[in-house]
C-alpha cells in the first residue's frame, strides 16, 4: 500500500482575518429579500396546493348574544308579555265601548230626526232640544274615546 501524502492543511485563520474575508451584504438586498418573504402567500412558503377546501365559515355572533335567558330575563319577558296582553285587552274594551256608544248615538239621532219630521214647521219643544244636547254630549264622548289610546309601555 502506497501511502499518499496528506494534503496540506491551511492554517486556521484568526478572528481578525475572518472579519476581513466576510463580504458584507448591502442593506437594500436584505430589505428586498424580507419584503419578498413577507409578500409571498402562505401556501407557497408551506408548499400547499393553491386548490384546497374552502375555509370553514366562522360565526359572527358573539357567544353572549346566543345565551339562554336566566330567571331575571324570563321574568322581564313575562312582564313585557303581560303588559302587551293588558294593552290589547284595554284597547279591545275601548273599541267595544266606542261601538256600543256609536250604535246608541245612531238610534238617538234617527229618533230625533223622525220626531222633528213629525213636527214640520212648528217650533221645537224643550224635550227635543234636551235630546239634541244629549246626542251632542254622547258624540263628543265617542270622539274623545276614538282619539285616546292605551299606551303599551
Amino acid at each position: 500500500m502506497e501511502s499518499r501524502p496528506l494534503p496540506a492543511q491551511a492554517p486556521i485563520p484568526s478572528e481578525a482575518t475572518t472579519e476581513k474575508q466576510c463580504k458584507r451584504i448591502p442593506l437594500g438586498y436584505v430589505v428586498a429579500a424580507a419584503m419578498i418573504l413577507i409578500c409571498l402567500p402562505g401556501s407557497i412558503l408551506t408548499g400547499q396546493n393553491s386548490i384546497s377546501a374552502p375555509p370553514r365559515p366562522t360565526s359572527i355572533l358573539l357567544p353572549e348574544a346566543n345565551h339562554l335567558p336566566d330567571a331575571n330575563d324570563k321574568m322581564l319577558m313575562n312582564q313585557v308579555h303581560q303588559k302587551r296582553q293588558n294593552f290589547d285587552a284595554a284597547n279591545a274594551l275601548r273599541e267595544k265601548q266606542i261601538n256600543d256608544e256609536t250604535a246608541k248615538l245612531l238610534i238617538l239621532a234617527k229618533d230625533l230626526k223622525s220626531q222633528m219630521d213629525k213636527l214640520g214647521d212648528r217650533p221645537l219643544p224643550d224635550r227635543l232640544l234636551r235630546e239634541a244636547e244629549v246626542i251632542e254630549l254622547l258624540a263628543h264622548d265617542v270622539q274623545t274615546k276614538m282619539t285616546l289610546t292605551v299606551s303599551g309601555g
